[in-house]
């Protein structure tokens, strides 16, 4: 309830990525201040991944936070998941060194990642 609440709010913005009448992917963020956003239930249907639904995702979500003036994204990632990490590395989110526990599995570290969004600030300086 409490994240159906956040991402119906105006700080907030959820995109559902569709192949036809398919939902294929799904990302969320929302605004924790006037300078920084969170993005929340990243996920994309095993059999589009690596095809570009990730990055069309992440994209959508830049460019609402560039329009917000919101100048850095982050996120968590679970430390068993080697694959997402690449991802969002190639996409230009970096560790921020901060650490948590993995809320549906105490035996799994969540780490933190981050990417300025200088896009915005470039073309409106």
């Amino acid at each position: 309830m409490q994240r159906s609440v956040r991402w119906s709010s105006d700080g907030a913005a959820a995109f559902l990525a569709m192949d036809g009448d398919v939902g294929c992917g799904i990302i969320g963020a929302y605004e924790e201040n006037a300078q920084c956003a969170q993005v929340i239930s990243m996920w994309v249907d095993p059999e589009f991944r690596r095809a570009g639904v990730g990055k069309a995702l992440i994209d959508a979500v830049v460019e609402w936070a560039e329009s917000r003036a919101v100048r850095e994204l982050k996120l968590m990632v679970t430390s068993v998941n080697p694959g997402a990490i690449a991802f969002y590395e190639r996409l230009g989110f970096s560790m921020t060194g901060k650490t948590a526990v993995y809320p549906n599995d105490a035996t799994i570290t969540e780490f933190e990642m981050v990417r300025d969004c200088f896009e915005f600030w470039e073309k409106h300086s």
